[in-house]
Protein backbone atom coordinates (compact mmCIF):
# COMPACT_ATOMS: atom_id res chain seq x y z
CA UNK A 1 0.00 0.00 0.00
CA UNK A 2 1.20 3.59 -1.09
CA UNK A 3 1.10 6.30 1.59
CA UNK A 4 -1.21 8.09 -0.86
CA UNK A 5 -3.98 5.74 -0.34
CA UNK A 6 -2.97 5.35 2.99
CA UNK A 7 -3.47 8.81 4.45
CA UNK A 8 -7.12 9.51 2.67
CA UNK A 9 -8.13 6.12 4.40
CA UNK A 10 -6.85 7.08 8.26
CA UNK A 11 -9.47 8.87 9.44
CA UNK A 12 -11.96 5.86 8.58
CA UNK A 13 -9.55 3.70 10.29
CA UNK A 14 -9.22 5.54 13.34
CA UNK A 15 -13.07 5.43 13.64
CA UNK A 16 -12.92 1.56 12.66
CA UNK A 17 -15.17 1.46 9.75
CA UNK A 18 -13.33 0.37 6.88
CA UNK A 19 -13.60 -3.05 6.34
CA UNK A 20 -11.50 -6.17 7.53
CA UNK A 21 -9.32 -6.60 4.77
CA UNK A 22 -8.55 -2.39 4.39
CA UNK A 23 -8.05 -2.32 8.24
CA UNK A 24 -5.38 -5.27 7.99
CA UNK A 25 -3.79 -3.80 4.70
CA UNK A 26 -3.28 -0.30 6.67
CA UNK A 27 -2.14 -1.43 10.00
CA UNK A 28 0.62 -3.37 7.97
CA UNK A 29 1.47 -0.23 5.90
CA UNK A 30 1.08 2.06 9.38
CA UNK A 31 4.10 -0.74 10.73
CA UNK A 32 6.48 0.27 7.85
CA UNK A 33 5.74 4.00 7.36
CA UNK A 34 6.86 6.57 9.72
CA UNK A 35 5.02 9.15 8.34
CA UNK A 36 1.84 7.76 8.35
CA UNK A 37 2.08 6.36 11.47
CA UNK A 38 2.86 10.02 12.78
CA UNK A 39 -0.16 11.13 10.88
CA UNK A 40 -2.28 8.68 12.65
CA UNK A 41 -1.04 9.78 16.18
CA UNK A 42 -1.99 13.41 15.44
CA UNK A 43 -5.58 11.74 13.85
CA UNK A 44 -6.07 10.40 17.47
CA UNK A 45 -4.84 13.81 19.29
CA UNK A 46 -7.55 15.40 17.20
CA UNK A 47 -10.35 13.10 17.77
CA UNK A 48 -9.62 12.84 21.70
CA UNK A 49 -9.36 16.46 21.44
CA UNK A 50 -12.42 16.96 20.13
CA UNK A 51 -14.15 14.48 22.17
CA UNK A 52 -13.59 16.35 25.23
CA UNK A 53 -15.14 19.85 24.07
CA UNK A 54 -18.23 20.81 25.69
CA UNK A 55 -20.94 22.55 23.70
CA UNK A 56 -20.64 26.10 24.89
CA UNK A 57 -23.85 27.20 27.34
CA UNK A 58 -25.85 30.46 26.19
CA UNK A 59 -27.86 32.61 28.83
CA UNK A 60 -31.21 32.49 28.96
CA UNK A 61 -31.92 35.29 27.50
CA UNK A 62 -29.35 35.32 24.89
CA UNK A 63 -32.26 35.64 22.11
CA UNK A 64 -33.95 38.74 23.82
CA UNK A 65 -30.82 40.33 24.59
CA UNK A 66 -29.39 40.43 20.81
CA UNK A 67 -32.64 40.99 19.30
CA UNK A 68 -33.07 43.79 21.89
CA UNK A 69 -29.58 44.86 20.74
CA UNK A 70 -30.64 44.71 17.18
CA UNK A 71 -33.60 47.41 17.92
CA UNK A 72 -31.86 49.47 19.01
CA UNK A 73 -28.94 49.99 16.12
CA UNK A 74 -29.26 52.68 13.58
CA UNK A 75 -31.06 51.89 10.46
CA UNK A 76 -28.65 52.03 7.38
CA UNK A 77 -30.58 54.93 4.93
CA UNK A 78 -30.22 53.90 1.13
CA UNK A 79 -28.37 57.06 -0.63
CA UNK A 80 -30.46 59.20 -3.15
CA UNK A 81 -29.37 60.69 -5.83
CA UNK A 82 -31.03 64.13 -6.69
CA UNK A 83 -32.65 64.87 -9.79
CA UNK A 84 -29.96 67.22 -10.77
CA UNK A 85 -27.51 64.34 -10.30
CA UNK A 86 -29.45 62.00 -12.66
CA UNK A 87 -30.12 64.75 -15.45
CA UNK A 88 -26.47 65.48 -14.77
CA UNK A 89 -25.07 62.42 -15.59
CA UNK A 90 -27.26 61.86 -18.39
CA UNK A 91 -26.36 64.82 -20.43
CA UNK A 92 -23.23 63.70 -19.96
CA UNK A 93 -23.59 60.74 -20.92
CA UNK A 94 -25.19 61.92 -23.91
CA UNK A 95 -22.55 64.31 -25.19
CA UNK A 96 -19.97 61.30 -24.44
CA UNK A 97 -21.41 58.67 -26.37
CA UNK A 98 -22.53 61.78 -29.29
CA UNK A 99 -18.73 62.70 -29.38
CA UNK A 100 -17.81 58.90 -29.70
CA UNK A 101 -20.19 58.19 -32.67
CA UNK A 102 -18.44 61.61 -34.33
CA UNK A 103 -14.90 60.39 -33.52
CA UNK A 104 -15.52 57.02 -34.84
CA UNK A 105 -16.79 57.87 -38.31
CA UNK A 106 -14.08 60.24 -39.02
CA UNK A 107 -15.29 64.19 -38.07
CA UNK A 108 -17.75 64.13 -40.95
CA UNK A 109 -20.84 61.83 -40.21
CA UNK A 110 -23.08 61.98 -42.94
CA UNK A 111 -25.35 60.23 -41.62
CA UNK A 112 -25.93 62.39 -38.67
CA UNK A 113 -27.52 65.24 -40.88
CA UNK A 114 -29.71 62.54 -42.42
CA UNK A 115 -30.92 61.90 -38.74
CA UNK A 116 -31.27 65.44 -37.58
CA UNK A 117 -33.45 65.79 -40.91
CA UNK A 118 -35.34 62.66 -40.08
CA UNK A 119 -36.07 64.25 -36.05
CA UNK A 120 -37.00 67.78 -37.63
CA UNK A 121 -39.44 66.26 -40.34
CA UNK A 122 -40.92 63.98 -37.88
CA UNK A 123 -41.16 67.22 -34.91
CA UNK A 124 -43.12 69.12 -37.73
CA UNK A 125 -45.27 67.06 -38.22
CA UNK A 126 -46.25 66.19 -34.43
CA UNK A 127 -46.67 69.99 -34.36
CA UNK A 128 -48.74 70.09 -37.12
CA UNK A 129 -51.22 67.04 -36.13
CA UNK A 130 -51.15 69.25 -32.35
CA UNK A 131 -52.43 71.66 -34.28
CA UNK A 132 -55.31 70.23 -36.10
CA UNK A 133 -56.04 68.89 -32.71
CA UNK A 134 -56.03 72.25 -30.78
CA UNK A 135 -58.65 73.46 -33.72
CA UNK A 136 -60.71 70.02 -33.43
CA UNK A 137 -61.35 71.08 -29.76
CA UNK A 138 -61.36 74.29 -30.10
CA UNK A 139 -64.89 75.08 -29.36
CA UNK A 140 -64.89 72.76 -26.19
CA UNK A 141 -61.18 74.26 -25.30
CA UNK A 142 -62.49 76.12 -22.02
CA UNK A 143 -64.08 73.31 -20.75
CA UNK A 144 -61.56 70.58 -21.76
CA UNK A 145 -59.08 73.00 -20.14
CA UNK A 146 -60.74 72.87 -17.04
CA UNK A 147 -61.24 69.23 -16.78
CA UNK A 148 -57.47 68.75 -17.65
CA UNK A 149 -56.78 71.35 -14.97
CA UNK A 150 -58.95 69.59 -12.26
CA UNK A 151 -57.24 66.46 -13.20
CA UNK A 152 -53.75 68.18 -12.39
CA UNK A 153 -54.74 69.79 -8.93
CA UNK A 154 -56.45 66.13 -7.86
CA UNK A 155 -52.76 64.21 -8.64
CA UNK A 156 -51.24 67.29 -7.53
CA UNK A 157 -53.23 66.91 -4.40
CA UNK A 158 -53.10 62.84 -3.74
CA UNK A 159 -49.46 63.12 -4.68
CA UNK A 160 -49.34 65.77 -1.49
CA UNK A 161 -51.28 63.60 0.85
CA UNK A 162 -49.69 60.17 -0.12
CA UNK A 163 -46.16 61.75 0.92
CA UNK A 164 -47.61 63.44 3.79
CA UNK A 165 -49.01 59.86 5.03
CA UNK A 166 -45.69 58.32 4.47
CA UNK A 167 -43.83 60.80 6.52
CA UNK A 168 -45.98 60.70 9.47
CA UNK A 169 -47.96 57.21 9.24
CA UNK A 170 -45.07 54.87 8.34
CA UNK A 171 -43.11 56.05 11.68
CA UNK A 172 -46.10 55.58 13.73
CA UNK A 173 -46.94 52.32 12.71
CA UNK A 174 -43.14 50.81 12.72
CA UNK A 175 -43.07 52.13 16.59
CA UNK A 176 -46.55 50.09 17.36
CA UNK A 177 -44.66 47.27 15.60
CA UNK A 178 -41.44 47.62 17.58
CA UNK A 179 -44.03 48.03 20.97
CA UNK A 180 -45.84 45.05 19.78
CA UNK A 181 -42.65 42.51 19.25
CA UNK A 182 -40.96 43.85 23.03
CA UNK A 183 -42.31 41.03 25.86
Amino acid sequence: MRCSSCEIVLDRYVEGTLSPRRMAAVTAHLQTCDACAFLLGELRVVDALLATTKAAELAPNFTFAVMAEVRGAAVPQARSLSLWAVLSFYVVAAWIGLTGLVLASGGHPAWLGTAFGSLRAGFANTTAALAGAAQGVGPAAPFVVGIVAGVLALDVLLAALFIVLYRTVRPRLAARLARSESP
